[in-house]
């Protein structure tokens, strides 16, 4: 039974460390992930109350001030405060929480073609980097990986979506 025991503790073991090989290997060769982008500093004190300086982000009060209040969720020190705007749609503004400046990246999130349609906004506290939905004039529906300079978003990388409707 102490010998049955002890191969299955070490197949398991063996098994493990392949798995964990394997996943550190795969996320070595992508060079569009969260840990790729670090954040530089950490957020420390009170949110600044959000500047509402357009008649945009005047007409988004509510959600802003909600959300901002909620303190950082992006890149260190920044706020992204996000609302549906239809199916498949969602807006978002970046704050900054020191400062209170809001940046409108000016371009909503969504897609949809012949097989499907997505509204994904991904980010993190701890990385620069969003992972979007958005279409591109050049490859249509598809993954944006976008890099926040502090300022604005530079696109890094777009993934189409497979077409299988032609």
């Amino acid at each position: 039974m102490a010998v049955m025991k002890s191969a299955m503790t070490k197949t398991v073991i063996v098994v493990t460390v392949a798995i964990a090989s394997a996943t550190a290997q795969t996320r070595d060769i992508s060079p569009w992930t969260f840990q790729h982008y670090p954040v530089v500093e950490d957020f420390k004190g009170s949110p600044a109350k959000p500047l509402l300086v357009t008649p945009h982000e005047r007409s988004l009060r509510t959600q802003i001030l909600d959300q901002a209040g909620e303190g950082p969720n992006f890149a260190g020190h920044f706020t992204i405060a996000h609302w549906g705007c239809g199916s498949p749609c969602v807006g978002f503004f970046i704050i900054n929480e020191r400062t209170g400046t809001i940046y409108d990246p000016h371009f909503a999130v969504a897609c949809a073609d012949n097989n499907q349609m997505d509204s994904s906004l991904d980010f993190n506290l701890n990385s620069r980097l969003i992972v979007a939905t958005r279409f591109s004039d050049k490859f249509g529906c598809g993954t944006d990986f976008l890099e926040w300079d502090g300022k604005r978003l530079k696109s890094v990388y777009f993934e189409p979506w497979s077409s299988t409707s032609e």
